[in-house]
């Protein structure tokens, strides 16, 4: 277990965060990931943390990103979602808009998984969900401090694009095609530095190959998905940049929970279950002391 001093703080209009920056200050114990890594090919999803103390209760559910509807993942989500009668709710992967709404259950799941659920379930009992992520600026803000520039870039077109769309993520639609559509808006968009030549697929090929050590190929292999897996130790550096962004966004989830039970006595959480395993010794520190709140 480690115990982490890095913070992050948010001056922010209520929940949302405006400026976010990395200071030292509060500890949080957290599990190092390549630890629990070995509990992650036999733990049950959905992996359910559900906290109390005195008149706060805390339920976090680490979900394993499917979009089956008849997975039970969805009824156990229900399950707490109507128990607990949330104040709020969090999400993972950014803010949905008020605007957007679900049809039904169904449909929100298919659409949006975990998160289009309890969007819908939070709609319908009319409380807010609020991003628990912090925005794709910021992180390349924080982790460019911490990394070469061309290995995160290689890392985030990895792990946010390749291994999903190799996973059947985009079913049949060109990759060449969805890689510009992903460069604009996961990288111009959010500010991660790119100069003209390096917004090509042609520079990601030839970063790949010089990182790597072969040619890129567009299948399930090795360099693929282990070289960027973020539960893999040992010298694995992209690996370690995994680590990286996770511990980021860890940390500013929980410090939106922890400013969450200033207001409300109910907390509700669907975050992927890596992120429940690494964080629940910290949701633990979190509770015990919302007794003085």
């Amino acid at each position: 277990m480690k115990h982490i001093q890095l913070i992050i703080v948010c001056t922010a209009l209520m929940l949302g965060c405006k400026s976010v920056k990395i200071t030292e200050g509060k500890e949080y114990q957290m599990n190092d990931y390549v630890a629990i890594s070995q509990q992650f090919s036999s733990m049950e999803t959905p992996y359910v943390i559900d906290l109390k103390k005195g008149n706060k209760r805390l339920v976090f559910i680490g979900c394993s990103h499917t979009r089956d509807t008849t997975s039970s993942e969805f009824t156990i989500i229900e399950k707490y979602f109507n128990d607990l009668q949330p104040q709020v709710t969090f999400n993972e992967g950014g803010q949905i808009p008020a605007a957007i709404s679900f049809q039904s259950r169904n449909d929100a799941i298919t659409r949006k998984g975990e998160t289009g659920l309890l969007k819908y379930l939070s709609d319908k009992a009319s409380i807010q969900m609020l991003n628990g992520d912090i925005s794709d600026s910021l992180e390349f803000a924080l982790t460019l401090k911490e990394h070469p520039r061309d290995d995160l870039f290689l890392y985030y077109m990895m792990e946010r694009f390749v291994v999903p769309y190799l996973n059947n993520a985009y079913g049949n639609k060109p990759f060449e095609e969805l890689y510009s559509q992903v460069m604009e808006a996961w990288f111009i968009k959010p500010g991660f530095p790119l100069s003209e030549d390096e917004k090509r697929i042609t520079y990601f090929k030839q970063l790949y190959q010089k990182k790597i050590g072969r040619p890129f190929v567009l299948e399930v292999n090795e360099d693929n998905f282990e070289k960027f897996d973020y539960i893999n130790g040992g010298d694995c550096k992209f690996c370690a940049i995994g680590r990286t962004s996770k511990k980021v966004r860890d940390i500013a989830l929980l410090e939106k929970i922890d400013k969450a039970f200033d207001r409300y006595d109910r907390v509700m959480v669907t975050f992927g279950h890596g992120h429940a395993l690494a964080i629940e010794p910290a949701l633990k520190q979190i509770l015990e002391k919302t007794e003085n709140k």
